[in-house]
């Protein structure tokens, strides 16, 4: 089966961008700001707990899996509905708080089982938990599509997406070595023009993996498309 091209990819993803690149700038923009306010404040809770001890420490440490649990999870996840609805519609900066209005739970919940088999792999050494990284590395993007799935079904479809396809989900990520070292050279401000780039291009890279496995029949088209 011919497998689109890294650049065929980024052509794509350039394409979006091109009515798009302001609005999806802003979008990177306002989850980097949202995501570093909630860290800010555990870390200033940290700071002004200091003296409390181990009990000053514990409220910053729950602190912190709060944000990650209720804003870096739905953000995650709203951030792919938006560049999936730059591809395919019009998108909205609401679509990055549309799972905090539709099956918040779970989309929280199969994140966290995500993060503890993430972890739990990599204690096998550092490479089988990369190498599963990959591998969920599709479950926001289906999830933005079908926050309802269960978490079952969203680890066998994202097993689905990324078979014999995680070399090439791991070399398109070097793809964009070049562009994040001229990042770190502008002491990290190309970043912020960069990321829309690299996640309209990861967008792309999603929809080429589910047409593959919707060819194949391992998933089916009615699992997608969730009010986009």
């Amino acid at each position: 089966m011919y497998k689109t091209t890294f650049a065929e990819l980024k052509t794509r993803a350039k394409n979006v961008l091109k009515s798009n690149y302001w609005y999806s700038f802003g979008v990177c923009i306002l989850v980097s700001l949202i995501t570093s306010l909630g860290t800010s404040v555990a870390t200033v809770t940290n700071m002004v707990n200091s003296d409390a001890g181990s009990a000053g420490t514990s409220i910053s440490a729950v602190l912190q899996i709060l944000i990650t649990l209720f804003v870096a999870f739905p953000l995650s996840v709203g951030s792919c509905r938006f560049f999936i609805k730059a591809t395919v519609n019009a998108p909205n900066v609401y679509d990055l708080f549309f799972p905090y209005k539709n099956n918040l739970g779970n989309v929280i919940g199969i994140n966290v089982f995500v993060a503890i088999y993430t972890f739990l792999w990599s204690l096998l050494f550092i490479i089988p938990g990369i190498i599963k990284s990959f591998q969920y590395s599709m479950i926001p993007y289906i999830l933005a599509e079908n926050p309802a799935m269960d978490r079952r079904r969203a680890f066998e479809v994202t097993k689905s997406l990324t078979d014999g396809n995680k070399g090439r989900i791991f070399l398109f990520s070097l793809s964009f070595f070049g562009w994040i070292i001229l990042s770190c050279i502008t002491f990290g401000i190309g970043f912020l023009f960069l990321e829309p780039y690299i996640s309209a291009s990861f967008t792309q890279l999603y929809f080429d993996l589910k047409a593959e496995a919707i060819a194949k029949g391992t998933v089916t088209p009615e699992e997608f498309t969730y009010n986009i």
